[in-house]
């Protein structure tokens, strides 16, 4: 697990928490494949809620990307 990034509920509903110890570019959501589900780009800020009211049920991949170009990953599972 990435001390820079939590993302809550880990098994969620409609709505995932990301939050970062730094400012975020950019957040993806990918199956467990690697398959790129979403994209929310532009952020600038340390924290994001995101939709996924219509993402199935199953194990998925948050990929965050800094602004400095680091990137850190968590998992969650959507019930």
């Amino acid at each position: 697990m990435d001390k820079n990034l939590t993302v809550y509920p880990i098994s969620t509903g409609d709505q995932l928490n990301v939050f970062a110890t730094d400012e975020v570019s950019c957040i993806r959501v990918m199956d467990m494949s690697g398959n790129v589900l979403s994209i929310a780009d532009d952020i600038h800020n340390k924290h994001k809620v995101l939709d996924i009211g219509n993402l199935p049920g199953a194990t998925y991949i948050v990929e965050v990307t800094f602004l400095d170009k680091r990137t850190s990953r968590s998992v969650f599972v959507k019930m």
